[in-house]
């Protein structure tokens, strides 16, 4: 101690000869110092995560917003529902044997593209990425690929849960101010009801036995 007094008297008598004041900061000095010269970068990433939390909480709150991002996330699944089917339907026309049978089935799959082509269109409307939400469904249904014509069964099964799909998405655009959507989403609900009566009369004519008419 008797040391460090000395030292620091050396050091405090040679700035008093040299015209200067001299002393060691505090501890509370110091934190307030370093405070001030904080880095930039780091007080923009914490006003970052900061504005991010409140547009969070205010799109929680928001009941329109709300609605609109269900609506994005529902038009992200529809366009791959739409996309895959159409694919497995050109694939499973090439099993058929009947020419005016393959030939109808590549119509609605022409049709599904059109659909999902539709709403492509409308997910780039609402700040969104038609192929973000595809992919990760894509990977999440690899296993359960369709892969036989019998498998068509398992379409007029999709077809149905499509409709009532598309139903609530014209609710939700309803919700999400985008009343002008509805007719749109409506008829394409009502064109996926009459792809699933096609397919049902396609099935009927590949098997013998009638096939069981889903409600």
């Amino acid at each position: 101690d008797g040391q460090r007094r000395r030292i620091s008297d050396g050091a405090g008598g040679a700035a008093r000869e040299a015209g200067m004041s001299w002393k060691i900061p505090s501890h509370k000095e110091t934190g307030m110092k370093m405070l001030k010269i904080k880095p930039p970068i780091v007080m923009n990433a914490l006003e970052k995560k900061l504005e991010q939390g409140w547009e969070k909480l205010t799109a929680l709150l928001d009941p329109k917003q709300r609605a609109e991002k269900m609506l994005l996330q529902a038009l992200q699944r529809d366009y791959f529902e739409e996309r895959q089917t159409s694919a497995v339907l050109q694939k499973e026309s090439g099993r058929i044997p009947y020419a005016h049978l393959r030939r109808k089935l590549l119509d609605i799959a022409e049709r599904e593209q059109e659909h999902a082509e539709l709403l492509a269109a409308k997910i780039r409307a609402l700040g969104g990425e038609s192929s973000e939400r595809a992919g990760n469904l894509h990977k999440a249904r690899a296993s359960k690929a369709f892969t036989s014509t019998l498998d068509l069964l398992q379409i007029l099964q999709q077809e149905r849960d499509d409709y009532i799909e598309y139903l609530e998405a014209a609710h939700l655009a309803k919700e999400a101010g985008n009343k002008d959507w509805t007719p749109l989403l409506t008829q394409i609900a009502d064109e996926e009801q009459a792809h699933r009566q096609e397919i049902m009369d396609i099935l009927t004519r590949l098997n013998p036995l009638p096939v069981q008419r889903q409600t």
